[in-house]
């Protein structure tokens, strides 16, 4: 998530053990059976880790780390604790699999991505299996810095091929499939288990700033379909996982607040139906949301997972058995730190998010396109506020007050109280907790 962005802003190898002379294959360890295998998965996106080293001389009260927070607010300054917090948590949960897509650091900090290597491989010990995507603020990032009183000094980030060397164990090493012309692969947690990840970040466009939307290119397309047709002959479970979402998680999301699912997602979107693609498990705008897609007897879920430095602190729990993903999501409510006031975790982040919002939305309203008048951005701000908050906690269910508030805002602007309504519209699958089957 970039900025809440711009809202608003009008051959593979399928391994059997075979005998000679045409006897049937010896059965193989580690087979995954889509019917019968019980695994669990774990889903952690957009940590954005920042490295404690990249504060010096209490660089986190310093004007130039405030002044990035006021742009972007996220909980950057408790990224540290948050992950540990969530780490110890999946030692404990011990899942299969931990997919990660992607926004693993604050802005691609070279010691940021260090550090988050050095967890997974933390867990890669404890016999868990973690794949990993790179997000927008991951790669070739000009905005990496670290912090020094009051002052921002560019630091050392990465480049593509170090990416996937620094997280080589976790997925690009063994990945049984590379795509030329992105970041994108498939690995084999199991036989007859493939975990396509793939690369939408469009990092060589970075300038002077992390470039936010993403697109499949077309040679990465073609490398995805061409992956999907060798998955389904051979009878393969196909799982995606990406960055930006590949569906609209409300209605007009595209054109309300552009740069967070993929250019062209329709036909896209049905090129992969089409091909045998029907989960895909993305990140990037910060909100726990599932959505699907159905055409022509196909359908695709986009099952997103919110931020762990963006209110309420989500991250999945998904078993899949019998061909059906039991989705929850777990909120991180403590954390190792002390807190203004006495407040808890809980209390703190989502005062700090609204907060932040508050002023955004009232300069966003007050400014064009919209350029109302601060009476009416001072009245709207909070709705605004309360719909994007509840988009990202999911199962959006606006309460009477509210629905009487933005009744009361559309005799005054219909355009901005229909915004609202489209925030608190929840498209007809649950968020939170789900069960979603598996259908080839």
């Amino acid at each position: 998530m970039k900025k809440i962005l711009f809202l608003f802003s009008s051959g593979c190898l399928f391994i059997f053990s075979c005998k000679k002379n045409d006897q049937p294959p010896a059965p193989e360890k580690n087979v995954f059976d889509l019917k019968n295998d019980h695994i669990k998965i774990a889903i952690v996106s957009d940590i954005h880790y920042t490295d404690p080293g990249l504060f010096t001389n209490n660089g986190i009260e310093g004007q130039a780390f405030q002044e990035y927070l006021a742009q972007d607010p996220k909980l950057l300054a408790y990224s540290d604790p948050i992950f540990r917090k969530v780490l110890a948590d999946l030692k404990a949960d011990k899942p299969d699999i931990l997919l990660v897509p992607g926004d693993l650091t604050k802005d691609g900090e070279r010691i940021s991505h260090q550090s988050m290597a050095s967890f997974f491989q933390s867990l890669k010990n404890e016999n868990i299996k973690v794949y990993v995507v790179p997000g927008n603020h991951d790669v070739a990032n000009p905005e990496a810095m670290r912090y020094d009183g009051n002052n921002a000094i560019p630091t050392p980030g990465i480049s593509a091929t170090e990416f996937s060397s620094i997280y080589g164990a976790f997925g690009y090493t063994n990945a049984i499939s590379r795509d030329p012309n992105s970041l994108s692969y498939i690995a084999q947690p199991y036989a007859g288990l493939w975990i396509m990840g793939v690369d939408a970040c469009r990092y060589e466009d970075n300038i002077t700033k992390s470039t936010t939307p993403g697109r499949i290119k077309p040679q990465t397309l073609s490398w995805m379909l061409a992956r999907l047709a060798e998955a389904k002959a051979q009878n393969i479970t196909v799982f995606g996982m990406m960055h930006h979402n590949l569906l609209e998680h409300y209605t007009n999301q595209t054109e309300l607040d552009p740069g967070y699912v993929i250019d062209n997602w329709q036909p896209v979107t049905e090129s992969l139906m089409n091909a045998g693609l029907r989960i895909i498990f993305t990140g990037h705008y910060h909100a726990s949301d599932i959505t699907r897609y159905e055409k022509d007897g196909n359908e695709l879920f986009d099952i997103e997972t919110g931020s762990l430095v963006t209110a309420p602190i989500p991250y999945r729990r998904i078993i899949m058995k019998n061909k059906d993903l039991d989705i929850t999501t777990t909120q991180v409510t403590s954390i190792n730190a002390v807190f203004p006031n006495g407040m808890t975790f809980t209390e703190y982040s989502n005062s700090f998010l609204s907060g932040q919002l508050d002023v955004y939305f009232n300069y966003l309203l007050t400014n064009p396109p919209f350029s109302a008048p601060s009476s009416l951005a001072t009245f709207a701000a909070p709705m605004f506020r309360q719909g994007i908050m509840a988009h990202f906690e999911g199962d959006e269910k606006i309460n009477p007050q509210q629905k009487a508030e933005v009744a009361q805002l559309e005799a005054y602007s219909p355009e901005l109280a229909g915004i609202v309504d489209l925030l608190w519209t929840d498209l007809p699958v649950k968020d939170n907790r789900e069960n979603v089957k598996y259908r080839k």
